[in-house]
């Protein structure tokens, strides 16, 4: 019983063992990755302890530091576990390898006592010879070949199992090695967090000390938001009323051109208006005209009426298309007096035909009567002289055909011959600065370390590396390049009906209605004598603020 309990237990034992190399392999994959992370963290915070105590972002990445060594340490001790469970495995398999070997050896032992009172060559014989026929001869001699290789089979099988047994044993002192090593990391990295945290405290407290100076500073940048947000508005506002003038102006223009209709009057638009929004359309007209002169010129030099229905099929719109119905009716007009001349000469010819068809039919008709007459005359002077020649001919009537018509015929005339704008980059703008971290998002923020102060922020607060450049995230025209009162400057660019603001530069690299392109440096982030390099972005539609996390991409 003890037997096959100890035997169903190692096979859950093994079947445990079997998951332990992947999850395991996954933990120290995943600590490499939170080591890395850490030396990141360590080398950003050398960066801010320079700079100053009251650094959020130094206290931000403090916190992070500590969450990722919590981390650490967490998956040191499940890796710990993890070993443990190897060793305590691995001795589990060596015993049973163990028990299997002394079950071998005890088999082979009884083996080697039988092979030793039969290992002379005369039993043997003798156990052959002593066959009642040759088939039982020949099982006997197949049977001390089987035998003999059994021998030397359990043999190898001892020695095998003294190799896995020192296989696994040698596997044993490397996971209780690797368990040493895990230990010794994580009582350092155990230290390493209770000391952070300490230094966290530290940095929390400094802050809770100059709360007061931390407020009256929340104050005055909100102050100089509020004042940069209403000149923005002023800005945009006076752009909008300005647009609104250009619209109408435009629309204006546009009519005038669309009643003058002419090749000089769309140009006369374009000279005015060269990005109105009717441009294009003035551009097609100019050459929908060009097109429709060149289509008459064809026609008016051909001045057939074929030639100016071709132009109406083409040009139903066309400028000359009452020209070319004119023409048109024209032709018809004369086909229609040229008809009526071709009836009335066929009429003409039809009277004088039946008119010499009446009298050739008079003149033939005096001619028979002239014939009948004579032969009257002359049967009478025969009878008169009583003599009778010859039977006289009958009379012959000469049949003459009608003289046929000309013939007509219909007319058959020839047949004819038998074509990005900003608000669709929504989510996927670049970011306003090469390198930098959100320490403060869009509207309503509590202190990242004081969590009684509360800030509104009209855009995103972007942490930076002293001498960054703003960047454009969009191409656009500069509306506008702000001097804040007591501060430093910003920089509106119009997109459209959008804007993109980038304030507190040190300096400005561009003027008011510069056309700039996508990551054009703007100006440099201010870094203020605390060390910190914050510029705020922003994104308007119009006079509304948006959330610029939900354009700029993976902000």
């Amino acid at each position: 019983m003890r037997f096959v309990l100890s035997t169903v237990l190692l096979t859950l034992s093994i079947s445990m063992f079997a998951q332990v190399p992947y999850n395991k392999a996954n933990l120290q994959k995943q600590n490499a990755q939170l080591k890395k992370e850490i030396i990141t963290l360590n080398k950003q915070l050398e960066v801010n302890k320079k700079n100053s105590k009251l650094n959020v972002e130094y206290v931000q990445n403090l916190t992070k530091k500590i969450q990722v060594q919590t981390k650490l340490v967490n998956n040191l001790t499940k890796e710990k576990r993890f070993i443990e469970d190897e060793i305590y495995l691995t001795q589990l398999e060596i015993n049973k390898l163990s028990r299997e070997l002394v079950v071998l050896k005890k088999d082979y032992q009884q083996v080697l006592i039988r092979a030793y009172k039969n290992k002379s060559v005369e039993n043997k014989l003798l156990f052959v010879l002593s066959s009642k026929s040759l088939g039982e001869a020949y099982r006997r001699i197949k049977y001390l070949e089987k035998y003999s290789a059994f021998q030397l089979g359990q043999a190898n099988d001892i020695i095998d199992k003294q190799t896995d047994i020192k296989a696994k044993r040698e596997q044993k002192e490397r996971a209780k090695d690797e368990k040493v090593k895990v230990l010794s990391q994580q009582t350092q990295f155990s230290q390493n967090l209770q000391k952070e945290k300490g230094v966290k405290e530290q940095a929390v407290e400094e802050f809770r000390k100059n709360e007061g100076v931390i407020v009256a500073e929340i104050n005055k940048k909100e102050a100089q938001q509020r004042q940069i947000d209403s000149q923005i508005k002023a800005i945009i506002e006076e752009e909008i009323r300005q647009a609104k003038i250009r619209a109408e102006k435009d629309l204006k223009d546009w009519n005038e051109a669309k009643r003058g209709n002419t090749i000089a009057a769309y140009n006369d638009y374009l000279r005015t208006n060269p990005k109105g929004d009717y441009a294009k359309s003035a551009r097609s007209a100019i050459v929908r005209i060009e097109n429709d002169a060149k289509a008459w010129n064809v026609a008016r030099s051909t001045h057939t009426k074929q030639a100016y229905q071709t132009y109406l099929a083409k040009n139903p719109n066309g400028s000359f298309v009452t020209t070319a119905k004119t023409e048109i009716a024209k032709f018809e007009q004369l086909e229609r007096e040229a008809e009526a001349e071709r009836q009335r000469i066929i009429a003409q010819r039809k009277a004088e035909e039946d008119a010499r068809l009446k009298a050739k039919k008079e003149e033939d008709a005096k001619k028979i009567a002239a014939a009948k007459a004579e032969a009257e005359r002359r049967a009478k002077i025969e009878a008169e002289q009583k003599v009778v020649t010859k039977v006289p001919e009958k009379e012959r009537v000469v049949k003459v055909d009608a003289v046929k018509p000309s013939q007509t015929f219909a007319e058959r005339p020839d047949s004819e011959g038998i074509s990005g704008e900003f608000s669709a980059n929504r989510g996927r703008l670049p970011w306003p600065v090469d390198r930098g971290t959100v320490v403060s998002q869009f509207g309503s923020n509590s202190h990242p370390i004081l969590s009684n102060i509360t800030t509104v922020n009209s855009g995103v607060d972007i942490s930076t590396y002293k001498g960054a450049h703003a960047r454009a995230v969009y191409e656009g025209t500069v509306q506008g390049v702000i001097v804040i009162q007591g501060g430093n400057k910003a920089v509106l660019v119009r997109h459209g009906s959008y804007y993109s603001v980038y304030t507190n530069l040190s300096n400005v690299e561009v003027s008011k209605d510069d056309v700039v392109k996508r990551g054009q440096s703007l100006g440099t982030v201010y870094t203020s004598a605390d060390g910190e390099t914050i510029m705020n972005f922003q994104v308007w539609s119009g006079t509304t603020k948006q959330n610029p996390a939900l354009w700029v991409a993976g902000m």
